[in-house]
Parts: C-alpha cells; sequence; structure tokens
C-alpha cells in the first residue's frame, strides 16, 4: 500500500507540472527534414534534405553558429515527396553543426534534427598543388614529333588537370586530363620550345564510395598558380 501511495503521490505532481506548463492542450509536433544533410563548398554549404510526411508544414528554420544565425524558408507541400536544396553562403570555413526545425500551420514546432557541415576557403585551397610530371621522361620526340608528358600520382580529390599549349600553327591549345586516365598524355602537335601551363582542379571529399552528398562538394578548387615547363 505504502508504495501504491508514492507511486500515486508522483504521478500527481507530474500531472500538476504538466497542467501548470502545458494546460490541458496536447501537444502535436510537426514532421521532420528527413534524410538531411550538409554538402560542403566554397564558404558555402548545400542543405539537402527531403519532406516524405506532414502536408501541414509551411516553413522550416534553419540555425547554425549556436543559433547565432537562422534562415527561415516557407514551404508548399505537395502530395509526394518534396525535396530541399538550399545554399547558405558567407560562412566561414571549417566545421559547423546546423539545425532544421519545421512548423505547421498552427505554429507547433517539430523536434530538432542537427548534421554537421564542413565549409572549405582559402585554407584548403592554399593546400592543393598541381599534378606533378616526371621531368626526366617527360620529352619532345623530334623523330615523332609527339610530347609525351609522364605524370606522377595525384590526390584521388583531385577531378582533372588541364594542359595549355602552343601548337604548331601557333595557336593556343587546351586539353583536359582526368585522375582515370592513363598516367601518360601524348600530344602530336606541340611546338617545341613553347611553354606549357598546367594546372589541376580538385573536388573536396571525393570519393567514389560514398553517396552523392558525401563524394562530393558542390564546388570544385583550381591551384592558384600554374605549374609551366617547356620542351
Amino acid at each position: 500500500m505504502l508504495a501504491f501511495g508514492m507511486l500515486a503521490g508522483a504521478c500527481s505532481k507530474i500531472d500538476d507540472y504538466k497542467g501548470k506548463y502545458q494546460g490541458t492542450k496536447e501537444i502535436s509536433y510537426p514532421g521532420i527534414l528527413d534524410s538531411l544533410k550538409i554538402v560542403s563548398g566554397k564558404k558555402r554549404v548545400l542543405v539537402y534534405g527531403l519532406f516524405t510526411s506532414d502536408p501541414k508544414i509551411v516553413k522550416y528554420q534553419i540555425f547554425w553558429n549556436g543559433k547565432q544565425n537562422m534562415i527561415e524558408k516557407s514551404i508548399k507541400r505537395t502530395s509526394g515527396v518534396d525535396t530541399v536544396k538550399l545554399i547558405i553562403d558567407k560562412l566561414e570555413e571549417g566545421g559547423i553543426n546546423f539545425e532544421v526545425r519545421t512548423f505547421d500551420d498552427k505554429g507547433n514546432i517539430s523536434v530538432p534534427i542537427t548534421s554537421p557541415g564542413i565549409v572549405y576557403g582559402d585554407t584548403y585551397a592554399s593546400g592543393i598543388v598541381n599534378r606533378a610530371y616526371n621531368p626526366t621522361t617527360t620529352v619532345y620526340d623530334a623523330a615523332t614529333k609527339i610530347l609525351s608528358i609522364d605524370w606522377l600520382g595525384v590526390d584521388p580529390t583531385a577531378l582533372f588537370t588541364t594542359v595549355e599549349y602552343t601548337d604548331v600553327n601557333n595557336v593556343k591549345k587546351t586539353i583536359k586530363v582526368t585522375i582515370t586516365e592513363s598516367t601518360i598524355t601524348r600530344i602530336s602537335d606541340y611546338k617545341p620550345g613553347t611553354d606549357i601551363f598546367i594546372n589541376t582542379a580538385y573536388l573536396p571529399q571525393r570519393d567514389i564510395l560514398k553517396p552523392f552528398y558525401e563524394k562530393f562538394a558542390i564546388d570544385t578548387f583550381f591551384v592558384a598558380k600554374k605549374d609551366s615547363f617547356k620542351r
């Protein structure tokens, strides 16, 4: 009997608390933004998510920097799945946590959904380098009139390298060499003795084994200074 009395007393206190702060109104939580992902970019991110339920949602808010920053967007739900793809720019480089809440047409607010993100900027850009080549085996063959560029390995986040050169007709040309292509690039119309410029592009987080929102950033970075040589 004593235990029952203590339990009844505890329930009474909980009911009193709910009545004081909640009243008789039943709390209703709108549906959340499903599959929330933060896709990295250059001083910006892409907020990606899906509205798969709750047609009463009319807007959502995104918070970051400890809720010091916030953006609000209205949404008109359709009968199916609605996709959110929202760019947030002018961000500081580094890791940032984002929080998303939704609201229905009665002002009810959802439980928070959070996701971390990485913003790339000048620090990242200063650390990438142009793809290297072997200077000993990168040669121009006067007999065949072919320039062979013997590439060395490159970071897997590199996308491609542009090669700018002057052809035998004094025309400036540019070719693109991806990292998946052969390690040797052969150019048959290079004008010997003229400058060759190489510039490598990178895509942070590039990983073919991950889903799209984790394997790619939304911005491509080029090495700030082109490397040059001649043969």
